[in-house]
């Protein structure tokens, strides 16, 4: 298991309430990491022949950053943060 996300889990939703995204996502992520950094990664599936899973020519899309800097977190969003990991908003009509 990543090691951030064992030591940090609380630190790590605190961060995802503040900022719309949700947890339970993140930590069902693919990802990358070492002991100072975790990138999660969302993999594009080929939908066209699905029996091989991930499409070799789609590179996963990075999702989120995460660094541990001096015993603290530090979170690096991307462009694609808010569509993977967001959470997703019904407007109630009135």
């Amino acid at each position: 298991m990543v090691k951030i996300f064992e030591r940090y889990k609380k630190e790590i939703e605190n961060y995802c309430a503040e900022n719309n995204l949700l947890a339970n996502k993140v930590f069902r992520s693919a990802c990358s990491f070492n002991d100072t950094r975790v990138v999660l990664q969302h993999p594009e599936f080929n939908t066209a022949e699905s029996v091989k899973g991930l499409a070799d020519d789609v590179p996963a899309k990075v999702t989120l950053f995460i660094f541990l800097e001096n015993g603290k977190l530090r979170f690096e969003q991307t462009e694609h943060t808010r569509k993977y990991l967001g959470a997703i908003n019904k407007a109630v009509a009135v």
